[in-house]
């Protein structure tokens, strides 16, 4: 062997270990990447202009529905009170999802629907929520397959 060809065979073995290891550093850092946080955004958020254009006294609900879009909710029992929900939410790699920022913004209307009061609540000022990661039991949960069987036939005659 001559020593252009020694040379060709060491030259072609040290890109095909230069290419190796960029190949193996980039999947590696593909794969840390895929391992961080993950932070999910809920509801609706209101900047601070929307809220400046908003009048007490003056706007009426359908003016702040227009401008705010749907409500996340409204009271119950005819409270004359609409709510926008947004919440952060951050999920660490192999942990569970927990609260970094919750606010409730709640409107509430007089009689003649224009604006009365505006509430701002907090993470701090309202309640935990409790995120329960456990299944809720039913009935028929721990019933087995003939049992099913036979509670359908049951349902159905009692139905004829």
């Amino acid at each position: 062997m001559t020593s252009v060809s020694l040379t060709s065979n060491y030259i072609t073995r040290r890109v095909k270990h230069i290419f190796g290891v960029i190949g193996i550093s980039l999947l590696s850092i593909g794969l840390l990447a895929g391992c961080g946080e993950r932070i999910r955004e809920h509801g609706q958020f209101i900047n601070q202009s929307e809220l400046d254009v908003i009048k007490i006294g003056q706007t009426n609900r359908s003016d702040i529905v227009a401008m705010l879009g749907r409500p996340s909710f409204e009271a119950a029992f005819d409270s004359r009170k609409i709510y926008y929900t947004s919440q952060i939410m951050e999920q660490p790699v192999a942990g569970i999802n927990t609260t970094k920022s919750r606010m409730i913004y709640a409107f509430t209307f007089n009689s003649n629907n224009i604006l009365k009061e505006i509430d701002l609540i907090d993470e701090k000022s309202s309640l935990n929520v409790a995120h329960i990661d456990e299944k809720t039991p039913t009935p028929g949960d721990t019933f087995g397959v003939v049992e099913q069987i036979f509670s359908n036939l049951r349902r159905r005659q009692a139905n004829e």
